[in-house]
């Protein structure tokens, strides 16, 4: 595929006439990769089709019908042959409703959090409930949403992370604070059987994510859930690896979560921290800004400045702490460890 994020080389790169040119076709990209979900058209074109044949079947217009599979086609998500769609290999896994890697959940109900009328919220017209990021109410109905991120492309990141830390090779035990999925943790049971593996999550969470697990075979086994708020929750001890990914926004008193964390440390031991870090006066990465930008008009604006989480590690009493950039598909972060 083609597309660029916007915080790729070669989309920033590009003159500003053709990037705001650009945003006029944004929209209508992703009105036709909503059509598909909608329509069910990605998994109808498994196999090869026309556009009468599924025009047929869906009740639609095939003149119609086609000028959308052809857009779609174009957007390389959809191949063309003879007359005849299907499915591009590189999209089936995230685009079939059973795909391997399927983000449909993610692609049909994050929008709804990311998405809003702008203007109506810069007014503060909106009737709009406030939103609560830190309820478990708000996780609950976000669990497909997020077990999807995790599936189409948040584990493999992060799995790439950890076997990326000097420890981890030697480490014996891990735990995932505010884990979100079972992914994760039961990727990591998986791959290292002499590992033992905990996570900690809210409780709707940490029963559905206990129910996964119970059929997830033996690695799922092994994979301890802790319910609760893990401002409170008591995580245990011993870890030579503690993992955190965009979930210290619901820390009540950062430090003293962070403090705690080292606490449940072996010693050896390291916690790292996988967040954005907003730079120039909170105007970069684009990625991050724009994104967030309705969930902050709604009163949710949690994003990180670059380097809080490095100053709060030190605050709670971590003897090292080092920092680098990471980049992954779903925008650059700042990678934050801390160890003694």
């Amino acid at each position: 595929m083609t597309m660029h994020p916007p915080d790729h080389p070669a989309t920033r790169s590009a003159p500003l006439p053709a990037r705001l040119f650009d945003l006029i076709q944004a929209p209508l990209r992703w009105q036709l990769l909503a059509v598909g979900l909608e329509f069910g058209l990605f998994d109808r074109l498994a196999e090869p089709a026309t556009a009468a044949d599924l025009a047929a079947s869906l009740s639609l217009d095939a003149g119609r019908l086609g000028h959308v599979l052809d857009a779609l086609t174009a957007m390389d998500l959809l191949v063309k042959s003879g007359g005849r769609y299907r499915l591009t290999e590189q999209a089936a896994p995230y685009l079939l409703s059973d795909g391997e890697r399927s983000l449909r959940d993610l692609l049909t109900t994050l929008p709804r959090m990311r998405h809003g009328d702008v203007s109506a919220l810069l007014r503060a017209e909106t009737g709009d409930a406030p939103l609560d990021m830190a309820a478990p109410e708000f996780w609950d109905r976000s669990a497909f949403s997020l077990r999807a991120f995790h599936r189409g492309m948040g584990t493999a990141a992060m799995a790439a992370v950890l076997e990326d830390l000097p420890e981890w090779l030697s480490a014996r035990s891990f735990l995932d604070i505010g884990a979100g999925s079972e992914t994760l943790a039961l990727a990591v049971a998986e791959r290292r059987p002499d590992m033992r593996v905990a996570l900690v999550d809210l409780p709707p969470m940490a029963t559905r994510i206990s129910g996964r697990l119970a059929v997830a075979g033996p690695a799922g086994q092994r994979v301890a859930v802790i319910a609760g708020d893990f401002n409170d929750a008591d995580l245990g001890g011993g870890y030579d690896v503690i993992w955190a990914s965009l979930t210290l926004y619901y820390a009540r008193d950062l430090v003293a979560l962070l403090a705690k964390v080292r606490r449940a440390l072996a010693p050896g031991g390291v916690f790292v921290s996988l967040h954005e870090g907003l730079t120039a006066e909170r105007t970069r990465p684009e990625t991050h800004v724009v994104g967030r930008l309705v969930a902050a008009l709604r009163g949710q604006d949690r994003s990180f400045d670059r380097g809080t989480i490095a100053a709060a590690l030190s605050a709670a009493g971590f003897a090292r702490v080092e920092s680098r950039d990471i980049t992954t598909a779903f925008g650059p972060f700042r990678l934050d460890c801390g160890r003694d």
